[in-house]
């Protein structure tokens, strides 16, 4: 009896419309969802439902489908496959920013359920669209996607090391940069899982630099962090301070006027602590003429760095010979 009242209020759609009542509820405490035949017809439901063309419906069946893990936490394994489609496909949602931050809260959910082997080829997708949101403009979305990229970090064991390990190495240069981000719970997470992501780099003597700043309690020195980066490459890896610096100056063009001033800083950085026969790669007149751009930057602060990096330029106190 009870079953049936839950699949008619599911059938009829009934509070999905609300994002406060009914579905979350249901799906997080009613005992039948334990039984087979219920939900697989609920499962079903929610499905249809997450494709509705009203975007809070989707967003509830997408809350829905997270909650599964503490409705029947035990089926989770079991329709991995299933749940994992749904949401990743939620993801590429393009007309609701909600119906992404709540797929992006029951993948948390889900994976924590699960193991490396049991995300299977959904792992490559769900990487690669995670990352795009680590410069999103919507708060919940970038603190979203630090989080997930960190579960992922704690979940991949063997299987997907190598790939994953290039994920790293394509995104720990925007990980450093949010370590200032404009919203400090988000500069939090980053650092949480920039120091979860640092087995993957596979540069020893750099991972040690790098965990001397990220690891503990104590309060973060971004500018230390990034002179000891900085001056570790330009010995030991002059390949990777390139990529640093490449990836770095994208970021004079950023939205957020902190990265923007952190982006140039480390330019400047990068330029202190190496030689010009080792920098054959910089196009010096590119870079002076994005430092000019930003000088005439809305954002003092922003302003104040690019003159001071050209100044050092100029009188030849960074790249020296």
């Amino acid at each position: 009896m009870e079953g049936t009242v839950l699949m008619e209020s599911l059938n009829k759609g009934q509070n999905f419309k609300d994002p406060e009542l009914g579905l979350e509820t249901l799906l997080m405490s009613d005992p039948m969802l334990r039984e087979k035949k219920f939900l697989k017809s609920v499962l079903s439901i929610l499905e249809e439902r997450s494709q509705d063309r009203n975007s809070i419906v989707r967003q509830m069946a997408v809350r829905g489908l997270g909650n599964l893990v503490y409705g029947a936490p035990e089926k989770v394994k079991k329709h991995k496959k299933f749940l994992l489609g749904l949401l990743i496909g939620a993801l590429h949602d393009i007309f609701s920013s909600e119906v992404i931050g709540e797929s992006m809260k029951a993948l948390a959910k889900v994976l924590k359920e699960l193991k490396e082997k049991d995300i299977g080829s959904s792992f490559k997708d769900l990487t690669q669209q995670i990352r795009t949101y680590f410069d999103d403009e919507d708060d919940a979305l970038r603190s979203m996607a630090f989080v997930l990229f960190g579960i992922l970090a704690r979940l991949t064991k063997r299987k997907w090391k190598t790939y994953f390990a290039d994920q790293v190495k394509r995104s720990w240069v925007t990980l450093l940069l949010h370590l200032q981000d404009p919203n400090p719970e988000i500069s939090m997470e980053c650092r949480a899982t920039f120091h979860l992501c640092l087995p993957f780099l596979e540069l020893k003597r750099l991972r040690s630099a790098i965990n001397e700043h990220l690891g503990g309690t104590a309060e973060l020195k971004p500018e230390e962090l990034q002179v000891d980066i900085c001056r570790h490459l330009a010995k030991e890896n002059a390949e990777l301070l390139e990529k640093l610096y490449q990836t770095t100056i994208t970021y004079f063009y950023s939205s957020w006027e902190e990265i923007r001033a952190v982006a140039a800083n480390l330019a400047g950085i990068i330029l202190e602590h190496t030689d010009r026969q080792r920098m054959e790669w910089l196009d010096l007149e590119y870079l002076l003429m994005s430092l000019q751009v930003l000088q005439k930057d809305p954002s003092p602060t922003v302003q104040l760095v690019a003159t001071e990096i050209i100044s050092d330029i100029c009188s030849g106190r960074v790249i020296g010979e």
